[in-house]
């Protein structure tokens, strides 16, 4: 493994990871809103009944946002290793993804 310094990528990473992924997802779900989604989320269809499709809704930004906040806070504990670039730059997409991911189960693209 390569082990000279990467602080570069060790620190343009998580910060382009920390501003282009919220946009994707804003993105993605101004994209989805331009549809024809009328009322509620498809998230909230069990939920209607009892009227709980805010709290529905808002656990489930919280789950994607915490779950992709705890893969962003590990792009900082990776060392700085030029050999741990690719993991680095995968987990980066992979929080992204997470971000992305709201949206989509939102809308029920899937």
């Amino acid at each position: 493994m390569d082990r000279h310094r990467d602080l570069a990528g060790w620190l343009v990473t998580p910060l382009f990871t920390l501003v282009a992924a919220p946009v994707l997802a804003c993105l993605v779900g101004v994209l989805g809103s331009l549809g024809d989604h009328n009322g509620p989320p498809a998230l909230c269809k069990e939920a209607i009944a009892e009227n709980m499709c805010e709290e529905t809704s808002l656990g489930a930004v919280g789950v994607h946002v915490v779950i992709s906040g705890a893969m962003w806070l590990l792009l900082w504990v990776i060392p700085w290793w030029r050999g741990l670039r690719t993991v680095r730059v995968l987990l980066a997409v992979a929080a992204t993804v997470v971000l992305i991911l709201l949206p989509v189960r939102m809308f029920n693209w899937s």
